[in-house]
Protein backbone atom coordinates (compact mmCIF):
# COMPACT_ATOMS: atom_id res chain seq x y z
CA UNK A 1 0.00 0.00 0.00
CA UNK A 2 1.06 3.53 -1.12
CA UNK A 3 1.56 5.77 1.61
CA UNK A 4 0.34 9.57 0.47
CA UNK A 5 2.59 12.48 1.95
CA UNK A 6 1.68 16.12 2.19
CA UNK A 7 3.40 19.36 3.39
CA UNK A 8 1.86 22.33 3.22
CA UNK A 9 1.92 26.21 4.54
CA UNK A 10 -1.56 26.65 4.38
CA UNK A 11 -1.97 30.05 4.95
CA UNK A 12 -4.03 30.83 8.13
CA UNK A 13 -6.74 28.31 6.68
CA UNK A 14 -9.50 28.14 9.57
CA UNK A 15 -12.61 27.04 9.77
CA UNK A 16 -14.14 29.15 7.07
CA UNK A 17 -11.65 27.99 4.71
CA UNK A 18 -13.48 25.63 2.45
CA UNK A 19 -12.00 25.68 -0.52
CA UNK A 20 -8.34 25.02 0.92
CA UNK A 21 -9.28 22.46 2.60
CA UNK A 22 -11.50 20.53 0.12
CA UNK A 23 -8.40 21.17 -2.23
CA UNK A 24 -6.05 19.19 0.51
CA UNK A 25 -8.76 16.37 0.87
CA UNK A 26 -8.14 15.83 -2.83
CA UNK A 27 -5.12 14.40 -2.35
CA UNK A 28 -6.23 11.71 0.40
CA UNK A 29 -2.64 11.86 1.96
CA UNK A 30 -2.07 9.60 4.35
CA UNK A 31 0.61 12.38 6.45
CA UNK A 32 -0.34 15.95 6.41
CA UNK A 33 2.32 17.85 7.70
CA UNK A 34 1.06 21.62 7.83
CA UNK A 35 2.31 25.17 8.48
CA UNK A 36 -0.11 28.56 9.44
CA UNK A 37 -3.05 26.71 9.95
CA UNK A 38 -5.35 28.96 12.12
CA UNK A 39 -7.95 25.63 13.48
CA UNK A 40 -9.43 22.62 12.00
CA UNK A 41 -13.22 21.95 10.58
CA UNK A 42 -14.90 19.13 12.39
CA UNK A 43 -14.52 16.76 9.12
CA UNK A 44 -11.12 17.23 9.13
CA UNK A 45 -10.43 16.00 12.88
CA UNK A 46 -12.90 13.19 12.07
CA UNK A 47 -10.19 11.98 9.48
CA UNK A 48 -6.96 13.04 11.13
CA UNK A 49 -5.34 12.54 14.49
CA UNK A 50 -3.90 16.11 14.68
CA UNK A 51 -0.95 17.02 16.30
CA UNK A 52 -1.21 21.18 16.91
CA UNK A 53 1.04 24.04 18.47
CA UNK A 54 0.57 27.88 18.00
CA UNK A 55 3.90 28.97 16.30
CA UNK A 56 5.47 31.91 17.86
CA UNK A 57 6.21 35.65 17.14
CA UNK A 58 9.52 37.47 17.12
CA UNK A 59 9.06 38.75 20.66
CA UNK A 60 7.68 35.42 22.24
CA UNK A 61 4.40 36.04 22.14
CA UNK A 62 2.10 33.08 20.13
CA UNK A 63 1.13 33.48 17.18
CA UNK A 64 -3.01 33.58 15.68
CA UNK A 65 -1.54 30.34 13.26
CA UNK A 66 0.22 27.40 14.33
CA UNK A 67 1.81 24.93 13.25
CA UNK A 68 0.38 20.82 12.78
CA UNK A 69 0.87 17.01 11.85
CA UNK A 70 -2.22 15.30 10.46
CA UNK A 71 -2.03 11.47 10.37
CA UNK A 72 -4.56 8.68 9.59
CA UNK A 73 -3.22 6.65 12.12
CA UNK A 74 -1.93 7.12 15.54
CA UNK A 75 -0.15 9.29 17.12
CA UNK A 76 2.28 7.54 19.74
CA UNK A 77 3.74 10.13 21.19
CA UNK A 78 5.46 13.68 21.19
CA UNK A 79 9.45 13.93 20.11
CA UNK A 80 11.34 15.95 22.35
CA UNK A 81 14.06 17.39 20.11
CA UNK A 82 17.67 17.69 21.83
CA UNK A 83 20.61 18.78 21.31
CA UNK A 84 24.39 18.63 22.62
CA UNK A 85 24.21 22.39 23.08
CA UNK A 86 22.45 23.70 25.90
CA UNK A 87 21.92 27.09 24.23
CA UNK A 88 20.22 25.40 21.55
CA UNK A 89 17.88 23.70 23.93
CA UNK A 90 16.61 26.86 24.93
CA UNK A 91 15.56 27.58 21.44
CA UNK A 92 13.97 24.53 21.24
CA UNK A 93 11.62 25.78 23.71
CA UNK A 94 11.05 29.57 22.29
CA UNK A 95 10.65 27.71 19.69
CA UNK A 96 7.86 25.08 20.75
CA UNK A 97 5.47 26.03 18.46
CA UNK A 98 7.11 26.24 15.36
CA UNK A 99 8.70 22.65 15.22
CA UNK A 100 6.40 19.50 15.81
CA UNK A 101 7.91 16.43 16.27
CA UNK A 102 5.82 13.08 16.81
CA UNK A 103 6.17 9.32 16.52
CA UNK A 104 3.10 8.08 14.78
CA UNK A 105 1.91 4.53 13.62
CA UNK A 106 -0.19 4.20 10.08
CA UNK A 107 -1.90 0.92 9.29
CA UNK A 108 0.19 -1.40 6.99
CA UNK A 109 3.39 0.99 7.52
CA UNK A 110 6.57 0.99 9.72
CA UNK A 111 6.64 3.06 12.98
CA UNK A 112 7.48 6.74 11.86
CA UNK A 113 8.87 9.55 12.93
CA UNK A 114 7.80 13.06 11.86
CA UNK A 115 8.70 16.94 12.30
CA UNK A 116 6.33 19.68 10.67
CA UNK A 117 8.38 22.70 10.47
CA UNK A 118 7.91 26.23 10.39
CA UNK A 119 11.35 28.44 10.03
CA UNK A 120 10.02 32.08 10.56
CA UNK A 121 11.54 34.89 8.03
CA UNK A 122 13.61 36.37 11.34
CA UNK A 123 16.64 34.51 12.73
CA UNK A 124 17.01 33.75 16.45
CA UNK A 125 17.07 37.24 18.62
CA UNK A 126 21.00 38.03 18.71
CA UNK A 127 20.36 39.10 21.96
CA UNK A 128 19.51 35.71 23.60
CA UNK A 129 23.11 34.27 22.00
CA UNK A 130 25.06 37.48 23.14
CA UNK A 131 28.83 35.63 24.52
CA UNK A 132 27.49 32.77 23.60
CA UNK A 133 29.89 30.17 21.53
CA UNK A 134 27.64 28.96 18.26
CA UNK A 135 30.20 27.91 16.17
CA UNK A 136 29.13 23.91 14.58
CA UNK A 137 25.33 25.55 14.49
CA UNK A 138 25.77 28.58 12.93
CA UNK A 139 26.27 28.06 8.87
CA UNK A 140 29.73 29.70 7.56
CA UNK A 141 27.81 31.27 5.31
CA UNK A 142 25.15 33.49 7.44
CA UNK A 143 25.55 35.95 10.03
CA UNK A 144 22.75 35.04 12.00
CA UNK A 145 21.68 31.87 13.23
CA UNK A 146 18.16 30.37 12.03
CA UNK A 147 15.43 27.69 12.88
CA UNK A 148 16.79 25.52 10.47
CA UNK A 149 20.31 25.45 12.22
CA UNK A 150 18.36 24.86 15.57
CA UNK A 151 16.30 22.23 14.02
CA UNK A 152 19.92 20.81 12.52
CA UNK A 153 21.12 21.17 15.37
CA UNK A 154 17.99 18.91 17.09
CA UNK A 155 17.92 16.50 14.34
CA UNK A 156 21.40 15.33 15.30
CA UNK A 157 21.43 14.41 18.38
CA UNK A 158 18.09 13.07 18.61
CA UNK A 159 18.13 11.06 15.51
CA UNK A 160 20.78 8.79 16.35
CA UNK A 161 18.25 7.67 19.63
CA UNK A 162 15.70 6.51 17.02
CA UNK A 163 16.08 4.06 14.21
CA UNK A 164 12.03 4.66 12.97
CA UNK A 165 12.39 6.45 9.63
CA UNK A 166 12.19 9.89 9.26
CA UNK A 167 9.78 12.40 7.55
CA UNK A 168 10.66 16.59 7.93
CA UNK A 169 8.94 18.73 6.06
CA UNK A 170 7.49 22.50 6.20
CA UNK A 171 8.34 26.26 5.39
CA UNK A 172 11.58 26.37 5.71
CA UNK A 173 11.86 29.96 4.92
CA UNK A 174 14.58 28.86 3.11
CA UNK A 175 15.48 28.65 -1.19
CA UNK A 176 19.15 28.00 -3.01
CA UNK A 177 17.72 31.04 -5.29
CA UNK A 178 18.65 33.44 -2.70
CA UNK A 179 22.61 32.32 -2.59
CA UNK A 180 23.05 34.18 -5.77
CA UNK A 181 20.20 36.69 -6.24
CA UNK A 182 20.83 38.46 -3.00
CA UNK A 183 24.58 38.91 -3.90
CA UNK A 184 27.40 37.36 -4.48
CA UNK A 185 27.87 35.74 -1.32
CA UNK A 186 25.91 32.67 -0.30
CA UNK A 187 23.83 32.86 2.47
CA UNK A 188 23.83 29.12 3.83
CA UNK A 189 20.85 28.04 2.25
CA UNK A 190 22.19 25.20 -0.34
CA UNK A 191 24.48 24.74 3.44
CA UNK A 192 21.53 23.86 5.31
CA UNK A 193 20.75 21.13 2.70
CA UNK A 194 23.79 20.04 3.03
CA UNK A 195 23.84 19.30 6.70
CA UNK A 196 20.75 17.32 6.61
CA UNK A 197 21.98 15.35 3.63
CA UNK A 198 25.10 14.46 5.57
CA UNK A 199 22.48 13.53 8.27
CA UNK A 200 21.20 11.09 6.23
CA UNK A 201 18.02 12.85 4.33
CA UNK A 202 16.53 13.56 0.71
CA UNK A 203 15.17 16.57 -0.39
CA UNK A 204 12.35 14.76 -2.00
CA UNK A 205 11.46 17.25 -4.25
CA UNK A 206 14.13 19.34 -6.09
CA UNK A 207 15.75 15.19 -6.16
CA UNK A 208 12.80 13.67 -8.01
CA UNK A 209 11.89 16.36 -10.26
CA UNK A 210 16.34 16.77 -10.67
CA UNK A 211 15.82 20.43 -10.51
CA UNK A 212 15.24 22.68 -8.16
CA UNK A 213 10.91 23.61 -8.13
CA UNK A 214 9.66 26.45 -6.95
CA UNK A 215 6.57 26.55 -4.60
CA UNK A 216 6.35 30.37 -3.52
CA UNK A 217 4.18 32.99 -4.77
CA UNK A 218 6.19 36.36 -4.11
CA UNK A 219 4.06 39.23 -2.40
CA UNK A 220 5.65 41.61 -4.35
CA UNK A 221 5.48 41.20 -8.52
CA UNK A 222 4.05 37.46 -8.17
CA UNK A 223 7.06 35.94 -9.91
CA UNK A 224 7.28 31.83 -8.68
CA UNK A 225 11.22 31.38 -8.17
CA UNK A 226 11.51 30.54 -4.58
CA UNK A 227 11.58 26.70 -3.61
CA UNK A 228 10.85 27.92 0.33
CA UNK A 229 9.03 24.69 1.12
CA UNK A 230 10.97 21.46 1.65
CA UNK A 231 10.19 17.40 2.24
CA UNK A 232 12.48 15.17 3.33
CA UNK A 233 12.79 11.85 3.92
CA UNK A 234 15.37 9.06 5.27
CA UNK A 235 17.29 6.60 2.91
CA UNK A 236 15.17 4.08 3.95
CA UNK A 237 11.46 5.90 2.73
CA UNK A 238 13.74 7.48 -0.09
CA UNK A 239 14.78 4.09 -2.14
CA UNK A 240 10.75 3.58 -2.54
CA UNK A 241 9.41 7.42 -3.58
CA UNK A 242 7.56 7.09 -6.56
CA UNK A 243 6.26 10.37 -7.26
CA UNK A 244 6.94 14.43 -5.64
CA UNK A 245 4.98 17.09 -7.09
CA UNK A 246 3.92 20.21 -5.84
CA UNK A 247 -0.03 20.99 -6.42
CA UNK A 248 -1.44 23.11 -9.10
CA UNK A 249 -0.51 26.84 -9.45
CA UNK A 250 -3.45 27.61 -11.75
CA UNK A 251 -5.43 26.23 -7.92
CA UNK A 252 -3.29 27.39 -5.35
CA UNK A 253 -2.36 31.00 -6.43
CA UNK A 254 -5.07 31.56 -9.09
CA UNK A 255 -7.54 30.99 -6.59
CA UNK A 256 -5.95 32.37 -3.78
CA UNK A 257 -5.67 29.01 -1.05
CA UNK A 258 -2.11 29.94 -0.12
CA UNK A 259 1.08 32.00 -1.31
CA UNK A 260 3.10 28.33 -0.86
CA UNK A 261 2.36 25.87 -3.21
CA UNK A 262 1.98 21.90 -1.40
CA UNK A 263 4.28 19.28 -1.97
CA UNK A 264 3.13 15.75 -2.61
CA UNK A 265 4.90 13.02 -2.65
CA UNK A 266 4.32 8.87 -2.81
CA UNK A 267 6.12 5.78 -1.35
CA UNK A 268 5.32 2.52 -2.38
CA UNK A 269 5.17 0.14 0.74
Amino acid sequence: MDLKIISWNIRKAGLKSDAAWSYLLEFNADIILLQEVNSFPKYIKEIYSISYRKAITKTGNKQQFGTAILVKGEIINEIELVSQHEWVNKELAFFHGNLIACTVKIQNHPIMNLISVYSPAWPVNPERIKGVNVKGVKLNNNRDVWCTEILWSALKKTMPLNNNPWIVGGDFNSSVTFDYLWGDEPRGNQEIIDRLYALGFKECLKEFNQQLVPTFKNAKGGKVIHQMDHLYVTHDLYKNLTFCKTGKNEKVFGENLSDHLPIVLKISN
